[in-house]
């Protein structure tokens, strides 16, 4: 608001000898609106991030979000737990299916994964966590569980949600 302000005060003399004073306001008004566009979109960017995750010899390449509500930690080895969606985990994985992980029947033999209790919008839940053989996020080595996400991510351009303690290493 202080832009259109700043910049009504300084061409404010330009009105008068503007033809069309409802066009420079119309003008302005866009010019406020194409800024803060811009503003909003470059403080979603430095959110987002290049995640690539091994398993099994393969590799896969996923649009994650830094989530400041992420703060989830195994209670087993004290490691930040980021989360996957689903699809992403079913393309990791072909052999499991997605029952498996919705009926909480995964045996903790595959993967060397296990089940943990967090805390979701939704309510409390449990996730499956596993141990991926290598994480990069934007190329830099992290150590982090992945937790399979059953509820949907929504329509966002993401496919991972990456623990905010994982932001100090970046």
């Amino acid at each position: 608001m202080a832009a259109i302000l700043t910049f009504a005060f300084a061409f404010g003399s330009a009105m008068y000898a503007f033809p069309n004073k409802y066009l420079l306001v119309l003008v302005v008004l866009l010019f406020y609106i194409i800024i803060q566009k811009l503003l909003h979109w470059h403080r979603r960017q430095k959110f987002l991030h290049q995640a690539m995750i091994k398993y099994g010899g393969k590799s896969f390449r996923l649009h994650a979000l830094m989530d400041s509500g992420n703060a989830l930690v195994d209670p087993i080895s004290k490691q930040p737990v980021s989360i996957i969606s689903l699809p992403v985990f079913l393309k990791m994985f072909p052999e499991i299916s997605a029952d498996q992980i919705l009926l909480h029947e995964l045996e903790s033999s595959i993967l060397g994964g296990h089940y943990i209790d967090c805390q979701t919008v939704n309510g409390k839940s449990q996730l499956f966590v596993f141990t991926p053989e290598q994480m990069q996020i934007d190329g830099t080595a992290v150590q982090s569980l992945l937790g399979v996400s059953t509820q949907n991510f929504g329509n966002q351009k993401y496919d991972a949600i990456l623990n905010i303690k994982l932001g100090g290493v970046l």
